[in-house]
């Protein structure tokens, strides 16, 4: 097989991200970043180009549906469905197949880690009720969540990169619903797949019985005051009257005697969680008390478990920002009482810690300090004008996108729209953007389009078997064993060479979302793998019960059915 040196080039990239991806010791994004100058270098791609992609269509929606979601998710919305759904259905199997339908249906929609995080604690009460273990129902959550995304244009990172590559090679996008015949068979067909994977799962003793038992009121926070800070110049008093908070200290201590706030103080306060979200809110004040700011503003609630590596330890023994690009923001720690810096206070078994960072960087922190999530409860107060504004929103994207306004344009005006209603603060719309995911995505596009005008997809597609099943089972190990966005980008180029690349690429969109068989292939399956008190086998047997409905039903739509 005789290749050019464009094609050589390509291929040397390409084998390189590979690798760094599945080594996992350099960042995913750092990784797309490096891909796309390495592109550049080598004059496959021009800069025009490679910067293209980070205002294309895909940045653009998928930074959009964060946001939108974000705002669906706060709104306690959700919540609220699944506590009166526990009033109702008194059933254990139909509430499961009940719920477990909300978080697929929901998915195309919104973030599968929102939703898992929402989920969670609705978990925790069903396993309370029905005398099981967690260890029967957090997978199948995941699972559910992981499922549902594929069935909307935008309801998976992957669809979009697939519907960017489609534009790139035929000038023109796929339909919002492109896959929505196919992705809700998946999702219907799954159900009970689900039902069969909470009955195999092993009713394994938990990490925690209830979340409900555990009294987590407030939280130990510490901020740091910026110039621009509108707290600067006013008493200590006058900001916990009217933020409803207490500042246990300001430190330095020389500066907290006049009794007023300055810039460069650092205040460590004590804060209700249903007044977090206002607090993080704040002009000028960052909760992350050093000048190092994360990746992400996502705010995560983490329990500190008997069986938990870190106990006995300080937040500055571990060090997880530079470990894992997260920052320890906050801390409960029942009766003791903090007036210094947080860092230096020692971890206990039922402490609770704030969490910020990326969705996936918090996911991984937890998995390996063997944390278990829990939600923001007071945060999460059902809010009627965010949760109709998030619902109108979506369905008003969705529509226009059908009735053939740019999807990019209807979803950046949703957010304006939501923005005009007051259900957000425009201050926090960055807050509510995971940036290493746009970051990655945004320049790993870089590699899929080089793919294609290199010819090295024409090259790869000459080896492999112009087998549909064969393309599938490559993506989904992909998928799997290195991240589902790497499949995506991959196999699409390979997919667009078919005799009939619409059938391609549909398989490869089915089979990039099958992230069943590994805790790491996807942050929601670690979020459960603590809590749940989860094996490796077990995401291996169960998701590959999975992965075969997903394969079966691909494979009857494509050979069969117009889609």
């Amino acid at each position: 097989m005789n290749l050019t040196f464009t094609e050589y080039y390509v291929l040397a990239v390409l084998t390189l991200a590979i690798i760094l991806l599945l080594m996992r010791i350099v960042k995913y994004d750092v990784v797309g970043l490096l891909v796309m100058i390495l592109l550049i270098i080598g004059g496959i791609i021009s800069p025009e180009k490679a910067l293209a992609f980070i205002g294309s269509t895909t940045v653009v929606v998928l930074g959009s549906i964060m946001i939108i979601s974000k705002v669906l998710e706060e709104s306690g919305f959700l919540d609220r469905l699944a506590e009166e759904l526990d009033k109702v259905l008194k059933n254990e199997y139909l509430l499961l197949i009940v719920v477990l339908l909300i978080v697929s249906l929901s998915s195309g929609f919104m973030s599968d880690v929102a939703l898992v995080s929402i989920f969670i604690p609705f978990m925790y009460a069903v396993s309370r009720n029905h005398n099981k273990r967690l260890s029967k129902y957090l997978l199948p959550l995941s699972y559910a969540a992981i499922v549902g995304g594929r069935y909307t244009i935008f309801g998976t990172s992957t669809n979009l990169i697939i519907d960017q590559l489609w534009f790139e090679r035929f000038g023109k996008y796929l339909s919002v619903f492109q896959f929505l015949n196919i992705g809700l068979a998946i999702v219907f067909a799954s159900i009970p797949a689900l039902l069969l994977v909470y009955l195999l799962l092993p009713n394994r003793e938990s990490v925690v019985t209830s979340v409900d038992d555990l009294k987590i009121g407030e939280y130990v926070v510490e901020a740091q005051v910026g110039e621009d800070c509108e707290w600067v110049g006013r008493t200590r008093r006058e900001v916990e009257r009217e933020y409803g908070i207490r500042i246990r200290s300001i430190l330095p201590r020389r500066l907290s005697r006049t009794g007023r706030i300055h810039v460069g103080t650092s205040l460590i306060m004590e804060v209700p969680v249903d007044k977090l979200p206002v607090i993080s809110s704040i002009k000028g004040l960052k909760l992350a008390s050093q000048s190092e700011q994360v990746e992400g503003k996502e705010v995560v609630e983490a329990l500190i478990t008997s069986s938990s590596p870190i106990i006995n330890y300080t937040i500055s023994d571990l060090d997880v920002l530079n470990k894992y690009g997260v920052r320890i923001v906050g801390i409960s720690a029942g009766n003791r009482r903090i007036y210094g810096r947080i860092s230096h206070v020692t971890l206990r078994p039922g402490d609770a810690l704030l969490l910020m960072g990326s969705e996936e960087s918090i996911a991984r922190f937890m998995s390996d300090y063997g944390l278990v999530p829990l939600r923001t409860r007071g945060a999460r107060l059902f809010d009627v004008r965010k949760g109709a504004a998030s619902i109108i929103v979506l369905m008003g994207v969705t529509i226009a996108s059908l009735l053939g306004v740019n999807i990019a344009l209807a979803f950046l005006t949703g957010v304006i729209a939501l923005m005009l209603s007051g259900a957000v603060n425009y201050r926090r719309i960055y807050q509510y953007i995971d940036w290493p995911v746009l970051i990655f995505i945004a320049s790993f596009l870089s590699l899929g389009y080089a793919m294609s005008s290199s010819g090295l997809s024409m090259v790869i597609a000459s080896v492999l078997p112009k087998s549909l099943i064969v393309l599938f089972i490559i993506t989904a190990l992909i998928a799997n064993f290195v991240n589902n966005v790497s499949a995506a980008t991959i196999m699409t180029p390979i997919a667009l060479t078919y005799p009939d690349p619409l059938l391609a690429v549909t398989v490869v969109a089915m089979a990039s979302t099958t992230t069943f068989l590994t805790s790491f292939s996807h942050p929601a399956n670690l979020l459960v793998y603590n809590p749940g008190n989860y094996r490796p086998k077990d995401y291996l047997t169960m998701g590959t019960v999975l992965l075969v409905i997903a394969l079966f039903i691909t494979v009857i739509f494509t050979h069969t059915i117009q889609i």
